[in-house]
């Protein structure tokens, strides 16, 4: 089960319940968190935090909730193969460490919880190092899941903040290579904002419109727009609807100055 906790104004944290544990995915804050655990009967611990970039709304809550009752470093949990050397179950990319991370991981490197693997993709361009978590069970618990941080959105893609547009580009193509039917978990709920940019520049796309006033309406309704499936975004987000880099820039440069 992909359990969301809601934080700051957008913010989601993602949390994977395996078994008696609970694998956290970019908690910018630990408040949500801890008061789930406080009032659970059926989880133990919090057994990995993994971390997608250094913003400090996804690594603000590491502190928090290591210190927490409910961290429990897992002997059961294997990076490529072989139980961790060393330090506490904390994944993310290398400029994260002073952030807490303990366990450097990047493209190709993967981890296995239980029946559960996390493979990794590097997947920079809104940061400079940036890291995606795909995830697979063996034992079909669930469909694909990639939690993407801050490079794709519902709709949209991340600005560059320190990274390069050239590999966000290369990142979104990286992704849409997943199988269509993978939720896409992505950290910020900007989906309705999004699609109204891109509704706005391409008018003649009724699938676009049409999914359009379908988020306008969740979102009256307080209902989030998170997780979207691939095959949604490829048809709908003009960023990876885009025949080209150079139509990409353009779109990317448009939506940063655009007042809507």
């Amino acid at each position: 089960m992909i359990r969301r906790f809601d934080a700051f104004s957008d913010n989601y944290i993602w949390g994977v319940e395996i078994c008696e544990t609970m694998c956290l995915i970019d908690p910018g804050e630990s408040h949500q968190v801890l008061k789930y655990f406080e009032k659970s009967s059926r989880l133990a611990s919090i057994g990995a935090i993994l971390i997608t970039h250094l913003h400090h709304d996804h690594v603000g809550g590491i502190g928090k909730l290591v210190s927490s009752k409910f961290f429990g470093s897992d002997d059961s949990i294997l990076l490529n193969g072989s139980p961790l050397v060393g330090g506490l179950p904390i994944f993310g990319p290398g400029d994260c460490q002073k952030y807490g991370v303990e366990q450097v991981v990047s493209d190709g490197d993967i981890i296995s919880i239980a029946s559960n693997t996390f493979e990794i993709f590097d997947i920079p361009g809104h940061t400079k190092n940036h890291v995606g978590y795909f995830l697979k069970s063996e034992d079909n618990e669930h469909r694909p899941a990639f939690f993407c941080g801050d490079t794709l959105f519902g709709g949209g893609c991340g600005r560059v903040l320190g990274g390069d547009i050239t590999d966000l580009y290369k990142s979104l193509k990286k992704i849409s290579k997943l199988p269509r039917e993978t939720l896409i978990y992505c950290a910020h709920e900007y989906t309705e904002t999004n699609l109204k940019f891109a509704n706005e520049n391409f008018p003649n796309n009724r699938e676009i419109t049409k999914r359009y006033e379908k988020v306008k309406k969740d979102r009256e309704n307080l209902l989030p727009t998170i997780p979207t499936e691939l095959s949604c975004e490829l048809a709908t987000n003009p960023y990876l609807t885009c025949k080209n880099f150079k139509e990409f820039k353009e779109i990317r440069i448009s939506k940063d100055n655009w007042k809507g």
